[in-house]
This record gives structure tokens, sequence and C-alpha cells, in this order.
């Protein structure tokens, strides 16, 4: 997972403190530029309180290795931290989770809530109110920034996006993934779980779990279980319709999980956002193209559609493949089948 430019917002205040230092970390792990963002106007932040703050929140970061570019915008920090994040084309935006959906008691108190739903990024919500982070994560190796991560999965292309960005952290991170998929069947279950653990890099290190319950729980128990540090949710289901089974899972997560939570950005993806060696269902001209970007950096575009029954197909990393999700249909790059039932091959598409 390669972030290249990470946006925090910083007012001083402790959750703010709690997500900077996160997001160096991440910055310096990644090797990405760190921004940040501190907002000043009336009735709260002067300018020139405004200019201290930045001048500490980038001595904190010095002192995790990372060299901060920093910004200074007048009005609110919501406003102000999705319009840098989009000047700077920033890929992931970080922050506190404090006064997810309540009053706003800091400055930055009602930021989680308007990103989640207006980011074009990736969205890390840190937890910074004292809620169990787990043992693995705050205890045994405190100098790592996440050991275990949990993700949950219902078959769905979000699902499986929101995965495979789990699995690339992790194998940066060296943490393990645990998967967690919501079924009362334990055949439907098994199937989705070994379909999406088929995606994992090697020597990603993935365990599964079944919990008979709703997704939210299911995924707030095994993350408590596992002592994990993470969750990673897809964006699906932010707003509007609710199409699957986990489209409405992560807005609950982000206000409810005991740990941080990364909304990793499954929808409305563009070319641009395919590295080389990686496909997905992108947003060209308002279709939806199913895009493979080669290792030279060639575009390959075809239908998303599978060609059995209409289903939207999920790019395989582990085999280089696109895979239909409903009925096991697989496709090389190049839209051609490889397995059935589909007969016919996924056609090209002009970018």
């Amino acid at each position: 997972m390669g972030y290249r430019t990470i946006v925090v917002g910083t007012d001083g205040s402790v959750t703010a403190g709690v997500a900077q230092q996160t997001a160096a970390r991440l910055a310096k792990r990644c090797r990405a530029q760190l921004v940040i963002v501190c907002c000043y106007g009336p009735p709260g932040i002067s300018r020139q309180m405004a200019e201290t703050l930045l001048s500490h929140a980038a001595r904190a970061a010095r002192r995790e290795r990372v060299e901060p570019v920093t910004e200074l915008r007048p009005g609110p920090p919501a406003d102000a931290i999705l319009e840098v994040a989009e000047e700077r084309s920033a890929d992931l935006v970080v922050v506190g989770n404090k006064g997810m959906g309540q009053a706003t008691r800091f400055r930055l108190g009602s930021v989680p809530d308007r990103v989640a739903h207006s980011a074009s990024t990736d969205l890390l919500i840190v937890n910074s109110t004292g809620a169990v982070r787990g043992p693995s994560d705050a205890e045994e190796h405190p100098e790592k920034l996440y050991t275990r991560i949990v993700v949950g999965t219902d078959g769905s292309p979000t699902a499986s996006e929101a995965a495979r960005k789990a699995f690339e952290l992790a194998m940066m991170l060296r943490a393990e993934v645990t998967l967690v998929t919501a079924s009362k069947d334990p055949i439907v279950a098994a199937i989705l779980l070994e379909r999406t653990e088929s995606g994992r890099p090697e020597g990603v290190k993935v365990r599964s779990r079944v919990v008979e319950s709703d997704p939210l729980e299911a995924i707030r128990t095994v993350a408590l279980d596992e002592g994990a540090g993470l969750i990673v949710v897809g964006n699906k289901g932010m707003s509007g319709a609710r199409r699957y089974l986990l489209g409405s899972v992560p807005n609950k997560v982000a206000h409810h999980a005991p740990t941080d939570v990364l909304i990793a950005k499954t929808v409305d993806r563009s070319v641009e956002e395919i590295v080389p060696g990686h496909g997905g269902v992108v947003d060209s001209g308002g279709r939806k193209v199913a895009v493979y970007r080669d290792e030279d950096g060639a575009l390959h575009a075809v239908s998303p559609r599978c060609t059995h029954m209409g289903c939207t197909v999920d790019w395989n990393d582990a085999e280089g493949t696109w895979d239909c999700p409903c009925h096991g249909s697989r496709y090389r790059a190049d839209g051609e089948v490889l397995r059935g039932p589909a007969e016919k091959s996924l056609a090209p598409q002009d970018l």
C-alpha cells in the first residue's frame, strides 16, 4: 500500500495529537509526504495561535523522524482538510475519532463525520478516546504501528477491495490479518473466506472467523478478541443506498469501533489510482470499467460485467485475474475466459 501523501489536522487537542503521531509513523513507514493542517478564525483559534500549534505539531513529527509540510488555512477545519487533500492529491487523511456524531467539543470535533462522508481518499480514524487498542498493539509491541488487523467480508466488490488493502498494509507493517464474515450458513461463510483469503500476498498470515451476528457486532467482537489495533472496511454505504450486507457497516464501525478504523476508498475510484501490477473497477467518463495496469504501466480495460449472469468482477491480486464473486468464473487480465461457467470473454473497453 504505497501512500504518497498523508494529510492530518491539528488544533492542539489531545485527540489531534494522537492522530498526528499515528500519521507521522505511517508516513515514515510509507516514505510518504506528511501534510499538517491548522485552521484559524472566530470564534476559536487566532492566526497567531494556529501558527504556534503548527510549529509544535511540526516538531512532534520531526521527533518521529518525519519532515512535514505545514498548511495554515482560515475557516472550518473540515473544509480545510478536504481542500488540502484535494490540492495535494493526498491518498490518505488521518483524523481522531473525538466528536464522531456528537456535539463539537474541540475545533476538530466535527471533522471525522464530515471527512468520512466527503473525502475522496482513504480515511484513517484514530481511536483517541481511551478505548481498548488491544494488548498486542499497545503493550506487547509498542514500537509497531499495528500488529493485528481485522477486516470484514461479505463477497461484495467493496469488501474484497478493503481486504486487498488490509493485506497490503499487513505486508508493509508485518501484521497479521483476521478475516471476519457474519453468516449463519457455514458453507457460504467458508466459500467467502476462502475466496477472500486467496487474494493475500505471499508471507501475510491470515486467520478466518465466522460469527453468527450482525456485521458490526461480528467485527467488533473479533477485534476485541484478537486484540487488534485496526479495523479495515470499504467506504461503500457511508451514504446513499445500502446495497450490500456490509453497506451500512462503515458508518457504524466508524462511530463504534474499539480500535482505529481505516475506511478504504473502494468506490468512485479513478484510473490514476490503479498502481502497476494491480487492477480494479473504476469510474471512467461516467462508466464502470475493469482496469489492470501492468508492470510497465500500460492499461488494459475490459467490461466489469461477468458474461455469465452480469455480476461485477473483482481483481484477484494473488492470481492476477478477474474473478466473479457470484459463480466463480475467472478471466485473464485481458478479459479472456480461464474458467467457467462464463463462456464469453470480457469485452475490451476504451478509456
